[in-house]
């Protein structure tokens, strides 16, 4: 085993992750004879309306407020003190957050905790919308790392170590440095190796691992960030965890980013009416991949690399696989992302993820212009990846043409200058152009499609030709960009002073 599941392992036997503290709590209190004149006003769902026609009594009845035996989190003491003591303990952490805000109130959190205003910041330009937010929110100025493009398979990878390198040795003042890892298409660039380079300089290493709450439950050699070395870690445990949406933990290792700062930031940012069901979701999903994770995994890893062998045999699609993203980027992947090169079969994966939803009943996570996606998890079974192979099989035999796709606006390989910090252009004076108009300004927008929230510009950015044009391309063939601009084919800019 890897040290993350030695972690694991130990910890199960030093913590008795069985317990649910906060879970258990809540369901003792919803199942009380209670009369409630306190809020929320459903009153523990005292009517009945369609919600609780849908969700059932019982969900209504968890819905509650803090109170001194459910505890309050924005200042634990009771069972979310202990339900995120063992959800640290699970994890091979010093201490555990629950967030409800999902990983972007955590994203913000770090970025926050680690930088004053000016203060630099180091950071992928393939970074979630959310770490561009967070930019704003505390004022760091960033310095953006290219990340490694693959054009094959028209995507981006994580950035990689030898960039890094010499963005830190440019840039020795910085403070921290922020990575995606996994990256949204699950590629892992060497961490261990980025964190020693890190803080050889006393930099902290702030991780956005959204994508990544599995890692330390599966088996082989995939490093989850607390075993690489990270400091501070943000998980959506909803999206690969199995919580509710929108609640996700932020973990601390070490010492170089201060659990106080940490604390009194979330309780800036986070509602003070923090959500039950939310918060016992967390507990639960931890016991899940505590208990069970590294067991269900096992048994789901030869049942994905069946698929992929029948998705790939006699087709022309294409899987992106460890083998490949090690020879050509450096970098490993997590098989838990199921990354399907669809070009090949004449179609754009748009149209593909188009048609698995309307002709097969299937749901994937996200299309780009050569590829679809599919989240693993495990939830998943033998069944649910069958219906996904037999779908694709069907799609290239019926819908399938005969040319390859190929478009040079597929992924962006050029970054944007940085005219001011975003900070700045998001507090200037602003108006709303044609973006067509737009370029050589400076943006206060953000573009960008979800998922995957990753911004063509960001405020602060000189629009060019290139985005543009992606704007157009994404306009196009999804028929939405997400654009703060109130007017369609618009975009919001800095105001030029005359």
């Amino acid at each position: 085993m890897s040290n993350t599941k030695e972690l694991v392992a130990t910890s199960v036997h030093a913590i008795n992750q069985d317990k649910m503290p906060l879970f258990e709590a809540l369901v003792h209190y919803a199942k009380q004879d209670v009369t409630p004149f306190d809020v929320p006003g459903h009153k523990m769902g005292a009517r009945m309306n369609p919600l609780k026609a849908a969700l059932g009594e019982m969900a209504l009845r968890m819905d509650v407020n803090s109170m001194k035996e459910l505890d309050l989190l924005s200042h634990p003491q009771s069972v979310i003190k202990e339900a995120q003591e063992i959800a640290a303990a699970a994890f091979g952490a010093d201490h555990a957050y629950f967030l409800v805000n999902g990983t972007t109130v955590g994203i913000q959190t770090m970025i926050m905790a680690v930088c004053k205003p000016n203060d630099t910041l180091l950071v992928p330009r393939n970074a979630h919308k959310s770490v561009m937010d967070g930019i704003i929110l505390s004022g760091a100025k960033p310095v953006f790392i290219q990340p490694e493009v693959d054009y094959h398979f028209g995507i981006s990878h994580g950035v990689s170590v030898s960039n890094i390198e010499k963005v830190i040795k440019e840039h020795p003042e910085a403070k921290a440095l922020l990575i995606t890892y996994p990256t949204y298409f699950g590629s892992m660039n060497d961490l261990k190796e980025i964190c020693r380079i890190a803080h050889e300089r006393d930099i902290a290493v702030i991780v956005d691992s959204a994508h990544g709450a599995h890692l330390g439950f599966v088996p082989g050699e995939m490093m989850d960030p607390i075993a690489c070395g990270a400091d501070a870690i943000t998980i959506s445990m909803h999206k690969t965890g199995g919580s509710l949406t929108q609640s996700s933990i932020l973990l601390l290792k070490n010492e170089r980013v201060s659990p106080e700062a940490v604390q009194k930031i979330l309780s800036m940012l986070q509602s003070t009416s923090a959500n039950y069901l939310l918060m016992s979701s967390l507990d639960v999903a931890r016991r899940e991949l505590a208990l069970y994770g590294c067991e269900r995994y096992e048994s789901l890893m030869p049942i994905v690399e069946k698929a992929i062998a029948r998705i790939e045999a006699g087709s022309r699609y294409e899987i992106l696989k460890n083998d490949y993203v090690s020879k050509h980027f450096n970098q490993s992947h997590d098989w838990t992302k199921l990354v399907i090169r669809v070009n090949g079969i004449g179609l754009t994966g748009f149209e593909v993820y188009s048609l698995l939803k309307e002709k097969y009943g299937i749901q994937m996570e996200l299309a780009e212009g050569y590829v679809v996606m599919a989240v693993i998890t495990s939830a998943d079974t033998a069944h649910s990846i069958g219906k996904l192979v037999q779908a694709l099989k069907d799609i290239e035999i019926n819908f399938g043409e005969s040319t390859v796709v190929m478009s040079t606006n597929v992924t962006a390989d050029q970054a944007n200058e940085l005219a001011l910090s975003p900070r700045e252009a998001f507090y200037s004076v602003h108006e709303s152009v044609p973006i067509d108009d737009a370029i050589g300004r400076i943006s206060a927008d953000t573009l960008m499609i979800y998922p995957p929230g990753i911004p063509l510009v960001i405020p602060g950015e000189l629009i060019s030709h290139d985005v543009v044009k992606q704007y157009h391309y994404y306009r196009q063939i999804v028929g939405e960009v997400l654009t703060e601009a109130k007017e369609a084919n618009h975009i919001t800019v800095v105001k030029e002073m005359v």
